[in-house]
């Protein structure tokens, strides 16, 4: 299904992209408090642990970015100069939920639990962020022809995310065409990948959200499913890149993280399980 549309700019400096980011944060932030309403864990702990995360997770982004493309920057100036686009979600995430998690053990709240309610969260999160690359038009995969994608149909003339051309857009010239991967032409179509990323993760935050209410799991099993979710979601969605550097195994930089962030969540998911299990089974002391 091609969807066309004008690439949305940014408004008094301020870009969709990063705007959409922020709104992001405050829904998670509203959905986490929700999640804890059932629960006696002291908030203002909770609000400290978020305040801690979100820098840190415009750090790790960033470093993420800079390590998965080194040719893009030629000085440490470079690096620092995040208004200029360039920020990975996975460093992120990883950043954030690790200073968060410093934060918690600090103040000694039951880190499983926090994580099992943010879970959620943090999916819903990621789907509002995802339509500022989509107001954007940024992250266009592959070429696509097929009726089940969801693809953005290039408009004559629009003006791409950096890194996407040629901008303004243009029909294929002598010797080009639209299944030329790399380059995005007016008149084709292209995996509309922040529309997948979309789509999944405010799947993956409703199903989450549902195991939360239900109760019958061990604490950390709803994160580790949704570290499962988004891992396995993010690899299947990155085969459809079309510019994002592939280091190793034909994989992009965020496909390798995922692969390896799958993993241990299956080990995590059969940890809590058989430790459940177990416990149920261990016999009780007579006293």
């Amino acid at each position: 299904m091609g969807i066309g549309y004008r690439p949305v700019p940014g408004v008094l400096g301020i870009s969709p992209h990063g705007l959409l980011a922020a709104v992001g944060i405050f829904v998670g932030y509203w959905a986490l408090r929700r999640l804890t309403r059932r629960h006696d864990l002291p908030w203002d702990v909770l609000e400290r642990a978020i305040l801690w995360a979100i820098p840190a997770g415009i750090v790790g982004a960033r470093a993420d970015f800079v390590l998965s493309h080194p040719g893009q920057f030629d000085s440490v100036g470079s690096v620092l100069q995040i208004w200029n686009g360039g920020l990975a979600l996975f460093g992120g995430l990883i950043a954030a939920i690790t200073a968060a998690l410093l934060v918690l053990h600090h103040h000694r709240l039951p880190l499983r639990l926090v994580l099992d309610l943010a879970a959620p969260a943090i999916a819903l999160a990621i789907g509002i962020g995802r339509v500022g690359d989509l107001l954007l038009t940024d992250h266009l995969g592959k070429p696509t022809t097929s009726v089940f994608a969801l693809a953005y149909r290039v408009p004559f003339g629009a003006d791409l995310a950096p890194g996407f051309g040629p901008s303004p857009a243009r029909p294929p010239g002598d010797g080009e065409s639209c299944a030329d991967v790399g380059r995005f032409f007016a008149g084709c179509s292209y995996h509309l990948t922040p529309a997948y990323d979309l789509v999944g993760a405010l799947i993956l935050s409703a199903f989450l959200w549902w195991l939360l209410v239900r109760r019958q799991h061990p604490e950390g099993a709803v994160f580790a499913l949704f570290v499962i979710g988004y891992a396995t979601q993010r690899l299947m969605i990155d085969a459809t890149r079309a510019v994002d550097e592939r280091p190793l195994w034909g994989m992009t930089g965020t496909q390798l993280v995922a692969f390896v962030l799958a993993l241990a969540g299956v080990a995590c998911i059969g940890w809590l399980y058989t430790r459940e299990r177990s416990l149920r089974c261990a016999p009780r002391r007579l006293t």
